[in-house]
């Protein structure tokens, strides 16, 4: 009996890991990280931003409707626009970027719950909290946020370096176009969580053409004031990723027992 039960606890475990470790992250691609400016004598330049989705970088599945909230650029000034993604495939969307300088788009899952549960014997898996379910294994609230860093031109403002406010965020400390990918050049970021340092997270780094699998090229964690230090490494796109998971407390704790917030930032290191 006492095997049984430790044969059950691994299982569980087992499930619990292998969960946790591949639910889906959303990133964004450019097709043009550091576009020209028009001719002409005018500033401005263009590029296509298309999703990642999924656990392969830089692209894996499709994000659908079902799951992207809001998506929207930040000029160099800091003026926000919305934007509408291309529908179907990685919902590449063409960005006309018509001032010289550092610009961001940025985007956001539409908040929902996820619940793993045992049901007439099979394993179920539900968008949505776990009330009302009996069997649960696991159950979360989640919270997606990316941003992608589109060099126009020269960025001389410090626009890349303001946050944006999302619930949970990516903040680099210096501007990543001014670097390089030698090893000898670290990259520090500040994570943020409701616009307070987030202490002690988990902070991953990779580059494009490290790995066609889910393995991150550099990993650590961030400080008691929410910065990290990434290794340059290599040169070209980059995704750097941060998850803070807690929890369930006050109106959550009824209908998931954790919270998982993610974010992740994309630029290129020319």
């Amino acid at each position: 009996m006492k095997k049984s039960i430790t044969s059950l606890g691994l299982i569980v475990g087992i499930c619990l890991l292998s969960t946790l470790a591949c639910a889906h992250t959303m990133w964004m691609n450019a097709t043009e990280y550091s576009p020209e400016k028009y001719s002409k004598g005018a500033h401005g330049g263009g590029t296509i931003v298309y999703f990642g989705w999924g656990h392969h970088y830089p692209v894996d599945g499709f994000l659908t409707d079902e799951f992207l909230g809001e998506f929207y650029s930040v000029n160099p000034k800091g003026k926000k626009e919305n934007l509408t993604a291309n529908p179907g495939g990685f919902r590449a969307t063409e960005l006309i970027l018509k001032e010289e300088g550092g610009w961001i788009a940025c985007a956001a899952l539409k908040p929902n719950y996820y619940t793993m549960h045992i049901d007439k014997g099979k394993m179920r898996h539900t968008l949505g909290p776990k009330t009302g379910l009996r069997g649960v294994i696991l159950s979360l609230y989640y919270e997606q946020y990316a941003k992608i860093l589109i060099n126009v031109g020269e960025a001389k403002s410090n626009s890349f370096l303001e946050p944006v406010g999302h619930k949970m965020e990516i903040v680099p400390l210096e501007n990543p176009y001014k670097l390089c990918g030698c090893g000898g050049h670290f990259l520090p970021v500040q994570v943020l969580f409701d616009g307070k340092p987030a202490r002690y997270c988990q902070v991953s780094a990779t580059y494009s053409g490290f790995s066609t699998g889910e393995d991150f090229a550099y990993l650590t964690s961030t400080d008691g004031e929410g910065i990290a230090r990434i290794r340059l490494i290599h040169y070209g796109p980059w995704l750097v990723k941060a998850e803070k998971r807690m929890p369930a407390e006050g109106k959550f704790k009824k209908k998931c027992n954790e919270l998982h917030y993610t974010a992740t930032i994309t630029f290129e290191i020319p």
